[in-house]
Formats: C-alpha cells, structure tokens, sequence
C-alpha cells in the first residue's frame, strides 16, 4: 500500500511535467500583410490561444519584480518603411486581481490582433519580431517568434528613401515607441498643425486638441461678453440663490445649469465631428463652395452685429423652451440652459460660425466635440463661480451701452475676417478681385473706422451717447480709450504694408504678396541679392517658365518653379537640389513661415545660390490640358493643377498638408524632410547645410 501511495504521489507531482505543452501548440501566431491604399499597408500580427492559457498585455503590472513578461511586436528598420502611428491592439484585456499579494495583472485569452499602418515607398520585406510568455497555472519560459512580410504591388520602387532611415535592420518596439523616422514625421505633422486652411487631413495635422480648446475658449470667453449672455448672468445667479431653499441647494442648482450648458454645445461639436469626416475636411476646407459660404455668413453677421438687422431663431422655439424650464427639477434647470443657448443665438452665432471653421480647417475628428466643449465651459463657466461667490456681482459693470459697444466691434472684426474667405477663392480662380493692396485698404479702413466709433466720432442709430461728466460733456472711459488707441495703431501698423512691408504679425491672414503691383521691400531685396551665382548654368537656362502667367515666386530674389517636372529638369540642368515646397493658397501658416523664415536673407542667400525651389501649390484651380489630365492610383480623376500637387504629395512623398518642406535630388528622391510650420531660421539652415553635404556625396 505504502508503495502504491508513494508510486501516485510521484506521478501527481510530476503531471505538470509529462503534462506541459509547447509554445508553439499554445499560442499559433499568424502573420499578414493588407494593402489599404497605393503606398499604404497594414501589418497584421494574429495570436490564437488555447483554452485556458493567456499572454499577457503590454503593460501586464505585477510586483514589479518583472515575472509577467510583456507582449511586444516589433519591426527592423527598413529605408523604405515608415510605421503611421502606434501599433493598434484589438483584444479583450482581462484584468485579474491578486487580493493576497496586493496587486493586479492584465493579460489576453483566446485572440488578439496586433495591427500597425505603414506606408511603403518600394517592394520590400518587412521584418519584425514577437516577444512574450504563455501561462496557465504555471508559465512556459519566455519565447520569441520571428516573422517576415512581403510588400508587393507597388507601382514604383523609385519613390521615398525616408531621410533619417537607415539599412541597418536596428528593431523598434512598435508596441512602445516609433522608428526615429517616424517620431521625425510625427514631429513634422506637429509643426504643420494649425496650417489655416491646409492642414491635411490624413495628417491628423491639424491645430492640435489643445489648441482647438483653446480656440474654442476664447471664443466663447468673447461671446459671453455680448449683450445677450453677460446681461443674464447677475438675473440667472440671483435667480439660484434666491429661489433655492438654502445656498447649499442654490449653488448645486447653478453647477447643473452650467454643466448643461456645457454638454448642450459639446453635443453640437459631436454634430459637427461627425458631419465633417475626416476625409472629406481637406477638400471642404479648399472649395469654393466653402469659402464662399463662410464668407457670406461672416457679411451678414458682421452686418448684424453692426444693428442692421438682428438674426433670431423662430420665437415659438424659445417660447416651447421656456414653458418647460424651471428651478424645481433637473430636467427644468436643464431646460433653462436650453433656452440661454437659443435665445442667445443672435450673439453667439458669429463666434460658432467662426469656431465651426477653425474646426473644419483644423482636420481633427474629434475637434468639434473638444472645440465646442471649450466653448460651452468659457459661457458656463461665470455662472458657476457667481453661484459661488454671489457677492462678486457688486463689483462687475452694469449691462448698458458698452454692451452694444462691444457688439459693434464684434461686427468690424467679422466684416475683416469675411475678406480671408473670399481671398481665398480670388487666389485660388485668378480673379485679381483682392489682389493684396485691395485687401489690405478693406482692413486699414475697417480699423479706422472702428477706432473713429470707439472715440465716438462715428454712431449708429442704436448707439447711446457717451457718458457726461458733471458739465455735461461727453468723455470717453479709460478702457474705452485703449481699445480706440489699439484700432488706430493697428491702423498705422498695416499702411506701410502697401509698399511691401513685411507685416508679419498678420502675414497669415494676408493674401500672397506676390498680387502686390508696388513691392518696394521685396524689390529692394531682390536688388540686393543680385545675380544668382553658384551654378554652372546662367539663370536664363532655369528660369521658370509653366504658369508664370499667374504665379509668381513668394520668395524675394528667388525663381520659384511651379511645375514638378520643370523643376527636375533644372536640377539636372545645374547640378543643384530641389526644395518642394507644398503649399497653397489659402495656407495661413505657409505665409507666416514664408515670412518668419524663408524670406531671411540668410536662408533667401541659401535658397537662390544653393538649390532649386519648387512651389507647388495643392488648391490651385488652374485646368490641366487634356493631355495633362490623368487618372490618379487610387482612381481619381486629376484635371486641375492642385489635384496633381496634392497627389504628387501624397502618394509619391507619402505625406499630406501645408506647408511642407521636402528637400530632393534631380530624380526626385527624397534627401531630407523638413517637415512643416517651424519657425526656427537656424534650424532651415542647418537642415540646408546637412542637405548640400548629402546631396555632394551623391
């Protein structure tokens, strides 16, 4: 008997030996490559675990002590690979707690799928690798599986050699962090958001969350100081206080309405994320229709808020609202917030329209939500901290003129924006309708006239007078006087714009100088930078010659080129490299960076002596000839000047927005990215310093 118990517990104790199972008969991994677009793939990686066994997260916790080895997917470095963003997980984590030990472990049963996006400038092969640990009631050792996938079906493999790439097949947790390639573009995309309305919209590149929060901030903060918000505060405050049981209650009150408030218009900015995709934000922001919408919108609000006329919504919507608001439930408190957002429509409708188009223009999906919740707490935000402190409402000014006050200075600045809208169809069409010196004259005399009606030398019908002293006459308050002091100013600041000055405080909201007739500034440098030297060819061989009838080089001294293959054709010619710069007409931050950085003297001396610069413009709407007009990889029809740039961005160099900057040689191979809105001069020098050596070692 004592033989028997002896012979089972040996073999009791040693099942999980005789038991245990492979690596490979526990987790089957598969390796797939997808091709999404022309240039674009995505790299699955498909784990399949048995039952009853699991591989742990990412990030799988524990003691610390290391035991609960991680998960990770990585790919080797490859010259022509980029990874698009970070390694995408499709899986259930299931999260088990160890009460007795004190901690936590997350990890994967069954199936989980790893999946990164990559764009491929040749047919290549992917190498990757991926490292993790199974386990059960027990852990098999820690295991590594290498893997290779084909890239095929690319039309060329003479496209882009990414410019921090190397051969070297040196791995990068793609789980973790991105191939220094990749965080250089990610670096780049951040410095192109913001670029008015040129940001690309697969760049996610666009203003970034922040700076669309902020946006909406200021906006709101400027709407609140209307007539049909800021008088409502002190009776919708006092209204809590002194109709709630107890200030406890009051204040609780307060917090829920302004909490509505701000989830009424966050649900408007869910709309607008979710009407305006992704995809479709770049040509919205580009077309004619657009721009010509805005600025129709911006006419008749800026004409509004000058008491022309006033724009309401339907009485009966307000009216319905009213009947249901109240402060004795939630649901009425919620309809009170309501009723503020209606009723207030009249006021806030100029900053939404304009928050709505730096939305559009920004290309981030959920920009709207983020935007119109900075908004929505900008308006919610006085309520609350009044609810709170009641006694502040002593202090803060009465409703009363200065209210209509800031109402028409809303409606001068509006009518000034308006003019940005439809410069940009001018620019885009040829049209000379706002060539620069017209443009600027609208805004010079708009500021005038604004700090002419803040002295009160100008009044509409629905103006008050201006306050009295005790001998009955007019006197304008000190605030009142500042504002006046900053309109003229400006003013003064933009007349000598007229003969070129630089302007670069407004640069971006500047039509192209280039429409400029009288351009002492830019002549005066051009004078200065004389003859192009350097080169083994006289100007005369490279001088531009395709569109030059209705563009013209942005740079002083420089001839720009506007025509991809003409400028190949000139690197050829003079042995120079090629700067692509991808820009547009309606581009904000191309004119400021035009104006910050690539209208130095030191980078125009670069730039004219050193390479051949290549201004494509994406939203030009000049005709291509049939025999230019072509069907695109992905199976658009391209018949415009812009549509070319834009494909030639996108599916030769892989990148989308404006600007950017790509340094190349005469085959169009890439030699350094750039990236884009940087306004860092030493930095564009440094970048043309390193690009002249590579190019020499060519």
């Amino acid at each position: 008997m004592k033989r028997l118990l002896l012979l089972l517990s040996f073999l009791f104790a040693g099942m999980p030996l005789f038991a245990q199972k492979s690596v490979d008969e526990v987790v089957k991994w598969t390796y797939d490559i997808k091709k999404t677009g022309d240039s674009t793939f995505d790299a699955v990686v498909t784990a399949k675990i048995i039952d009853g066994w699991h591989i742990y997260t990412a990030t799988p916790g524990g003691d610390g002590s290391g035991s609960e080895v991680p998960t990770k997917v990585t790919f080797a470095r490859n010259p022509n690979i980029r990874l698009a963003g970070k390694l995408q997980t499709d899986g259930k984590p299931i999260n088990e707690e160890i009460k007795e030990l004190g901690y936590s472990i997350q990890y994967y049963e069954k199936k989980v799928v790893y999946t990164q996006k990559i764009v491929a400038s040749a047919n290549t092969t992917l190498n990757g690798t991926v490292s993790f640990m199974t386990c059960k009631d027990f852990c098999l050792p820690p295991a590594t599986k290498k893997f290779q996938l084909k890239i095929e079906g690319l039309a060329t493999t003479a496209a882009v050699i990414p410019d921090t790439a190397t051969a070297a097949d040196t791995p990068v947790d793609a789980g973790t962090k991105e191939t220094l390639l990749t965080k250089q573009d990610k670096k780049d995309t951040t410095a192109t958001t913001g670029s008015g309305t040129q940001s690309g919209a697969a760049s996610g590149g666009e203003l970034s969350l922040w700076a669309i929060f902020l946006t909406g901030l200021g906006a709101g903060f400027a709407a609140f100081v209307t007539p049909c918000i800021y008088a409502m505060l002190p009776i919708t405050v006092s209204f809590f206080t002194k109709r709630s049981k107890n200030r406890a209650t009051g204040i609780r009150n307060a917090l829920f309405y302004s909490f509505s408030i701000i989830g009424i218009f966050s649900l408007i900015g869910v709309l607008i994320s979710l009407f305006f995709k992704e995809n479709t934000m770049y040509l919205i922001s580009t077309s004619i229709w657009f721009n010509f919408f805005v600025f129709a919108v911006f006419v008749v609000f800026g004409i509004s808020l000058l008491g022309a006329f006033e724009i309401t919504l339907p009485a009966s919507w307000s009216t319905k609202l009213d009947t249901k608001a109240n402060s004795n439930s939630f649901g009425g408190i919620f309809f009170m917030a309501l009723v503020l957002v209606v009723v207030s429509f009249s006021c806030t409708s100029a900053f939404i329209s304009w928050l709505i188009v730096q939305i559009v223009q920004a290309h981030n999906r959920i920009g709207g939500l983020i935007g119109f919740m900075g908004f929505g707490i900008a308006i919610a935000l006085p309520f609350a901290i009044f609810a709170f402190f009641p006694g502040l409402l002593n202090n803060i000014a009465k409703s009363g003129g200065w209210l209509n006050s800031v109402k028409v200075t809303m409606g001068f600045i509006e009518l000034a924006m308006a003019m940005k809208f439809l410069s940009n169809i001018d620019l885009q069409y040829h049209w000379h309708l706002l060539d620069f010196e017209v443009y600027l004259s609208i805004w010079i005399v708009l500021s005038l006239l604004l700090g002419m009606y803040l002295l009160g030398k100008l009044k509409f019908s629905h103006d008050d007078d201006l306050p009295k002293n005790m001998f009955g006459q007019p006197y304008l308050t000190v605030t009142r006087l500042f504002f006046a002091i900053a309109a003229l100013a400006f003013t003064v600041y933009m007349i000598p714009g007229l003969w070129g000055a630089p302007l670069s405080g407004i640069s971006g909201w500047l039509p192209e100088r280039k429409t400029l007739e009288f351009n002492l500034h830019d002549d005066i440098i051009s004078l200065k930078r004389g003859q192009v030297s350097g080169s083994s060819k006289s100007l005369s061989e490279v001088s531009p010659v395709k569109y030059t009838e209705n563009l013209k080089s942005e740079l002083p001294g420089v001839d720009a080129f506007f025509d991809y293959e003409e400028a190949l054709a000139a690197s050829k010619k003079t042995g120079k490299p090629i700067l692509l710069d991808f820009t547009g007409h309606s581009c904000v931050n191309c004119r400021k960076m035009e104006r910050a950085v690539l209208s130095k003297p030191e980078v125009l001396r670069e730039l004219s002596e050193d390479f051949i610069v290549a201004s494509l413009y994406c939203d030009d709407k000049a005709s291509l000839s049939e025999k230019e007009a072509y069907k695109s990889k992905d199976g658009n029809t391209i018949t415009t000047l812009g549509d070319r740039n834009v494909d030639l961005e996108v599916n030769t160099y892989g990148e989308v927005g404006q600007p950017f900057y790509i340094f190349v040689d005469s085959d169009g191979k890439v030699l350094k990215k750039a990236g884009g809105y940087v306004p860092d001069v030493q930095r564009f020098l440094d970048i043309m310093k390193e690009v002249k050596s590579a190019y020499k070692k060519k």
